[in-house]
């Protein structure tokens, strides 16, 4: 797994949720990789689950021509935020102003952020479990069936719910 700023390995995990936030797929990977190389092979496992999405959202990490690309192939359309490059003009809807690096930039309002929260509502609710949230597994497949183990308690309880 990838180090961490103390030297330690870092490991983050990532999902594939459905619209009511259960999870289908998990996988782990180092922390200082990239979330969008960790994309296609989580949606390849989806596909070959047999579970074949007609979208798939995602925030402005995963903005990029070829990822999107890839996607289509796939047969799946790709509901993914634009990134605002720099030079771009600022939308009219840019009133929030956040400071960054000690420089002013305009926060823009993400259109799609209201459909992705599952994901980020079920992200919240696996590392509410303290196995998930701190890494005290040493081997990468104990801490990933931790993970699917929390993942189907967080299903269970959605499914819980909605059938209340």
């Amino acid at each position: 797994m990838g180090r961490s700023l103390r030297g330690r390995s870092g490991s983050r995990f990532h999902l594939i949720v459905d619209a009511t936030g259960i999870p289908f797929v998990v996988q782990i990977g180092p922390g200082n990789e990239n979330e969008r190389h960790k994309l296609l092979p989580l949606l390849d496992e989806l596909l070959a689950r047999r579970i074949r999405p007609r979208e798939l959202w995602a925030d402005r990490g995963y903005d990029g021509k070829q990822l999107r690309e890839e996607i289509r192939k796939r047969g799946i359309e790709p509901v993914i935020s634009k990134r605002r490059r720099h030079g771009d003009p600022l939308p009219e809807n840019a009133t929030t102003i956040v400071y960054r690096g000690g420089r002013r930039r305009a926060k823009t309002p993400d259109p799609t952020g209201r459909h992705r929260w599952p994901i980020e509502r079920t992200n919240s609710w696996l590392r509410n479990w303290r196995r998930v949230a701190t890494r005290w597994e040493r081997h990468p497949d104990y801490w990933l069936a931790v993970i699917q183990t929390a993942a189907a308690m967080v299903a269970w309880q959605i499914l819980e719910n909605s059938f209340r």
